[in-house]
């Protein structure tokens, strides 16, 4: 990541950081130590503040898969300023994967909800293929993240920068980071079927992510 991309992400961790600590309930849980070097981080997707809050999960700089964010002006050009991945046209989509492994090819780490769009957070949309398909690209370690808010904090809000509303928690927020995953039987299948590969990762993949959220219900957030 180049200088000026650092430090500008350096600055909006920081900011975004206060905001959770004064405004927020915000808890994360982390299985085990992450280990050093490139990681491909995901989770799940239920509100346009997940983007945001999960940069202050990790210590790592990221490279975050975003699509409608770049819509947004002003904001489209600080994402490409941080050197944030820019998934918001077909073409921008096709040019994700190559992207991504470009950067953990550098020793980066990369994020992507799978989901690709907003859950309901009653159950998990299907998991698409292209976090397996970063995976295949660029073997490195995978750390699922399961996020929770509670549904009475999860808000349509209009939003005057973005010309639209927008899905926003406010008040609670969870985190529970799982550990690293990796696939070597995937990546084996995929010299010959890499359909199949795709789709064992990403149903492994979204299983974890479950049991990560279902652990902040039943066993963190009780507790």
């Amino acid at each position: 990541m180049k200088k000026i991309s650092l430090f500008l992400h350096a600055i909006y961790r920081t900011i975004v950081k206060l905001v959770l600590q004064l405004n927020y309930d915000f808890q994360t849980w982390q299985e085990e130590s992450l280990p050093p070097g490139a990681k491909l981080f995901c989770s799940n997707h239920f509100s346009s503040s997940d983007v945001h809050f999960v940069t202050t999960l990790m210590k790592d700089p990221l490279h975050v898969v975003i699509g409608p964010g770049f819509g947004i002006p002003i904001v489209g050009a600080f994402l490409g300023w941080t050197e944030q991945i820019r998934a918001l046209t077909p073409e921008d989509r096709r040019a994700v994967v190559p992207t991504a492994a470009s950067y953990l090819e550098k020793g980066e780490s990369v994020y992507i909800f799978p989901e690709g769009r907003l859950n309901t957070q009653r159950q998990l949309d299907l998991f698409r293929p292209g976090v397996a398909r970063i995976y295949l690209a660029k073997p490195v370690p995978i750390i699922p993240i399961g996020l929770l808010a509670p549904r009475r904090r999860v808000r349509r809000k209009p939003s005057k920068t973005a010309g639209r509303s927008m899905t926003v928690v406010s008040r609670n927020y969870y985190a529970n980071i799982g550990k690293p995953m990796e696939f070597p039987q995937a990546i084996e299948l995929a010299k010959s079927d890499p359909a199949a590969a795709e789709q064992m990762i990403c149903s492994l993949l979204a299983i974890e992510v479950s049991r990560l959220i279902e652990e902040i219900k039943t066993e963190k957030f009780w507790s």
